[in-house]
């Protein structure tokens, strides 16, 4: 059975972690910063932010855990479409935005950790919010090391500064083991994580701004893990969201403005 976890945004220096299950129906003044490739948030389509949340948790229609291309072949192109399929259903009925649009052929040449920083910033945009603009070699290895427990990122591994030399100042992340691939935990997390909504919280975040980084421009950076074989569900996916005051991160591996190209992403 899928299951699902969040790490409670939390902010520094305090290093304790909060972990709360899913549902259980799844196992689930300082110097101006330099953030490259930073770009302001598009006007939202429609969608609903934190505080507010979705009506109802919504599950699979279809249910693509069931259907072959899932729960045989679990991350192949074909899964992708089947939770693709449900995610557009699910993005009408709760928020009457339109389906995520993007090259699949590319998303399908990412590493997971890269599909999860694309998913999440495809969530985030539809609805207005800035993009976590990096993925980073030091996050990935904290989120990583969450999903080879099969649990959350372990925020107490946080350096109080970065490479680069940022601060960060809120942080959350979120686990899910036995959704098949990073679109099928993303659903878990966005659209069938009700009553709490926890998950869907962590995604669209606000976890920065010029308030909090003494009038500096604030910046969002990401890690991701993925293990597809884990002891107890398989698949194993973490992401962990990173707000962060100062210089942008040094040790970067992705871009969005670099997934925007590939993926042909005009949000």
């Amino acid at each position: 059975m899928p299951i699902h976890r969040l790490v409670t945004a939390i902010s520094a220096p305090a290093v304790a972690v909060a972990a709360l299950l899913g549902s259980p129906g799844a196992a689930l003044a300082a110097r101006p910063a330099i953030w490259p490739g930073a770009a302001a948030p598009a006007a939202p389509q429609a969608g609903i932010l934190p505080p507010s949340n979705p009506s109802q948790s919504l599950p699979p229609r279809p249910d693509f855990l069931a259907l072959p291309a899932c729960s045989t072949a679990k991350d192949g192109i074909s899964c992708d479409r089947d939770v693709l399929r449900a995610t557009s259903r699910a993005r009408r009925i709760l928020e009457h935005l339109p389906p995520m649009s993007f090259s699949l052929t590319a998303y399908r040449k990412l590493t997971h950790p890269e599909q999860l920083f694309v998913t999440v910033n495809l969530e985030r945009v539809a609805r207005g919010l800035g993009p976590a603009t990096v993925l980073t070699r030091s996050l990935d290895a904290i989120a990583q090391a969450g999903a080879r427990n099969d649990d959350d990122p372990p925020l107490s591994q946080l350096p109080g500064r970065l490479p680069g030399g940022g601060r960060w100042i809120s942080a959350g992340g979120n686990w899910a083991g036995g959704w098949r691939n990073p679109l099928g935990s993303n659903y878990a997390w966005m659209y069938d994580d009700g009553p709490g909504w926890g998950h869907r919280d962590n995604i669209l975040g606000r976890y920065a701004s010029s308030a909090r980084c003494g009038g500096a421009t604030p910046g969002l950076a990401m890690g991701a893990g993925y293990v597809g074989s884990g002891e107890k569900y398989g698949d194993s996916e973490t992401e962990l969201l990173v707000g962060i005051c100062g210089h942008a991160p040094t040790d970067v591996i992705f871009r969005w403005a670099t997934a925007k190209q590939l993926l042909h992403i005009t949000t």
